[in-house]
């Protein structure tokens, strides 16, 4: 028992494991909303995700850190890895001032037509698709070498427990594309109608589909943490 609860203390200790129960809360609270068809319910979920959208707005710093530490991925495999990482630092990096200026004019702040801020939200909602259509690149080409790691393992005889870490990364990636092609779905669905699947899922499978993948994400970080010791 006292090792559950630290687990979840640890994950509620980090800046990324409280984001990961929160997005739960927010899209268990909106699809329960949508099912018995209580409002209260949704707008409870709404206010959980303005919640993570108000730490985001400090996430700039770190950002240009991180983005400043990876440079042109020169420590990278490939130059298409590299590509990729320098391709998605750049989308998160000009998509967190976007965002920001979408909440700033939502309050009165910044004063936008609102054509421009129409425009400025489908900005922001394209760069997080991108930034989640990247991803999935990124975790399929890791599938990619872990399968090729595992075959020249196989070839060269290798360990049994090197094998077993590998088959136990490689599902572990697998599941996360799977995730991000639910992030992916979630995202374009919120796009304005004409751009691809955009407005054409009702609100209750938006909820179901991004409740899954939050229940995926926590599942994940526990299995990482079990798994990969």
């Amino acid at each position: 028992m006292s090792t559950v609860v630290d687990d979840i203390c640890e994950l509620l200790d980090s800046y990324n494991g409280r984001d990961k129960v929160v997005r739960l809360a927010c899209y268990t609270f909106k699809l329960y909303g949508c099912l018995i068809g209580e409002k209260p319910w949704q707008a409870a979920g709404s206010r959980l995700s303005n919640a993570r959208m108000m730490l985001r707005l400090f996430d700039d710093i770190p950002m240009i850190r991180h983005t400043y530490n990876y440079g042109l991925g020169k420590h990278e495999s490939s130059k298409v890895a590299a590509t990729l990482g320098v391709l998605a630092n750049m989308v998160d990096q000009v998509f967190l001032p976007v965002e920001k200026a979408c909440w700033l004019h939502e309050l009165g702040i910044l004063k936008l037509s609102t054509e421009t801020a129409d425009k400025l939200e489908v900005f922001s909602t394209a760069l997080w698709a991108a930034s989640l259509y990247i991803s999935l690149i990124q975790t399929i080409q890791s599938v990619q070498h872990l399968w090729w790691s595992k075959d020249c393992l196989e070839k060269s005889e290798g360990g049994s427990d090197v094998k077993q870490k590998l088959d136990i990364r490689l599902v572990l990636q697998m599941v996360t594309a799977s995730k991000l092609c639910l992030d992916i779905t979630h995202a374009v669905s919120c796009l304005p109608s004409g751009c691809l699947w955009g407005e054409k899922i009702g609100a209750t499978k938006i909820a179901a589909i991004a409740t899954t993948s939050s229940v995926i994400g926590i599942a994940m970080y526990f299995a990482k943490k079990r798994l990969l010791k």
